[in-house]
């Protein structure tokens, strides 16, 4: 009988009227590793239909919107919105193991239209229609996830950017974890008492 036969044998120890089946600790071996497309190392794949997207989440506390956009362009890469619910949700479970037991948000890559800068939600400015990806990559509103009446372009009509909410819990300060949020691109939370919601991360996203 060879080693391996030997190592997948079941030990059965028996006990007065119980039988109890206990597995041998099977062989060590080595998982390939998930397949990742044509992206770098380190960066996570995603196919869309507009071909394969590579994305990376970068953490740092507090960074305004366009700040993090200058730090993906030293990448070659760009803020990353979402084509679909699978690409969000990803990213909201890796921040959220990484960030645990804190809070708070993400920048992505989506900006008000111009046409709904100046307004809140409306007929034309809707919860579809009053953002757009700019990844130019990311098309249609799979990705739209916003939470309850949002975005609503409070706060004198200066929400022109977006950001991702991430916890372990249920909401945070009263906004829905995984969803969308409107916010100024240099909105400071810990100015404005949102200490649970600071900024936390953000993705980039380039072609491969």
């Amino acid at each position: 009988m060879s080693q391996t036969s030997i190592l997948l044998l079941l030990a059965i120890l028996v006990v007065p009227g119980y039988c109890i089946i206990l597995p041998q600790q099977p062989p060590s071996q080595t998982c390939p590793e998930e397949s990742n497309g044509n992206c770098e190392r380190g960066w996570k794949n995603f196919t869309r239909p507009s071909g394969e997207w590579c994305i990376k989440i970068f953490y740092e506390k507090s960074i305004t919107q366009p700040a993090a956009e200058q730090r993906c362009q030293k990448y070659d890469a760009t803020l990353s919105g979402f084509q679909n619910q699978m690409e969000a949700q990803y990213v909201l479970s890796t921040v959220t193991r990484r960030i645990y037991p804190e809070t708070g948000s993400v920048w992505i890559g989506m900006a008000r239209r111009s046409f709904c800068q100046t307004v809140g939600l409306t007929r034309d400015c809707t919860w579809a229609t009053s953002f757009q990806w700019t990844d130019k990559s990311a098309t249609g509103t799979d990705g739209f996830g916003w939470a309850c009446n949002q975005p609503d372009n409070a706060r004198n009509r200066t929400q022109h950017c977006g950001v991702l909410t991430v916890s372990y819990q249920e909401s945070v300060d009263g906004f829905q974890t995984g969803l969308l949020d409107d916010v100024a691109c240099e909105f400071d939370f810990i100015k404005m008492d949102r200490k649970e919601r600071d900024i936390k991360a953000y993705i980039c996203g380039k072609k491969p």
